[in-house]
């Protein structure tokens, strides 16, 4: 079971889009994908459940706010199976191949629960106190042990525009880390300080696992595998990226994180219509070629990073 987190410091990038796509179409060809909304915007969910079936079905006891409230402490891992429902309309489109995508939806209210995970670190200068560190840090990499590994071929995380205490745990709970990205100049800033801070978590979270090696032996040393950058809403003329975003892309090609060479252009009228028929643009039968292409290549791209040789891996 492989495990991605989709994060940016930035919204607006696409970043649900992408999580959306990527998991539908790996879903497609016969792969079980669980998908988790950790954004409180749960723009994720809202792209696979109108707002009034969230709110009769899931909103009450169904997402991943009520799966936090359910720990009790270190003592307690709270289920998260309980928690994975099956939109409708996507799996009607997928199962013909044997394969399933579940969603852990999220809700609105989720900010609450990083205030209060914030507070049990001991405020937002968390090296104060570090007694519930790895309690707070460890809680979704617990939660995804859960899960037999054969559950799911691959999870996909879809993080809050930021860098907070729940983006973080996604961190410390996945494989590979992929970031979208628009080719402007404040995305490609985000990309900097988001590397930034990746890095001095990453130094944080070792030096308490080596603090505290004592108490929790089984903690991992963390050292965050950066899948790519994925360009998105790219505008092109003459089949290139247009001059004004080229020296962005270029400049991203610097940092120190690999540039995918596929890229996803810019198409509102798709990305965004998909959304009121909770199918993926990727699966819809509209989809322009050249989108569709796009995706496809993303998507090889993306297995193939993360070690599948193809999409029968």
């Amino acid at each position: 079971m492989k495990v991605v987190a989709v994060v940016n410091y930035k919204g607006g990038v696409g970043k649900t889009t992408l999580t959306a796509n990527i998991g539908a179409d790996i879903a497609r060809w016969g792969k079980r994908v669980l998908m988790i909304d950790l954004d409180p915007q749960a723009s994720l969910t809202f792209s696979f459940y109108r707002p009034e079936e969230w709110r009769a079905n899931l909103a009450d006891d169904r997402t991943v706010k009520e799966w936090f409230e359910a720990w009790r402490g270190e003592s307690y891992v709270p289920h998260l199976s309980p928690f994975v429902t099956t939109p409708p309309v996507v799996n009607s489109a997928i199962t013909h191949n044997g394969g399933g995508l579940g969603l852990v939806a999220s809700h609105l209210s989720l900010g609450d629960v990083e205030m209060n995970l914030a507070a049990r670190l001991g405020g937002a200068q968390v090296h104060r106190s570090t007694r519930y560190y790895f309690d707070v840090y460890q809680r979704l990499a617990a939660g995804l042990a859960t899960f037999h590994p054969h559950d799911y071929d691959l999870v996909l995380i879809d993080c809050p525009p930021n860098f907070g205490v729940i983006t973080r745990m996604a961190v410390a709970a996945c494989d590979f880390l992929l970031v979208p990205a628009r080719p402007d100049e404040l995305s490609t800033l985000g990309i900097e300080h988001l590397l930034t801070r990746l890095r001095r978590f990453a130094w944080e979270y070792n030096r308490v696992a080596d603090m505290q090696s004592d108490r929790h032996p089984g903690v991992k040393r963390l050292d965050p595998q950066i899948l790519g950058i994925v360009f998105t809403m790219v505008q092109y003329y003459g089949g290139q990226p247009i001059t004004a975003m080229q020296p962005h892309i270029e400049l991203a090609k610097s940092l120190d994180a690999p540039v995918f060479d596929a890229m996803v252009r810019e198409s509102n009228s798709y990305f965004a219509g998909a959304a009121g028929t909770q199918l993926p643009v990727v699966l819809s039968e509209r989809i322009p070629r050249g989108l569709a292409l796009e995706l496809r290549t993303l998507v090889d791209e993306f297995l193939r990073r993360i070690g599948a040789a193809n999409r029968g891996y």
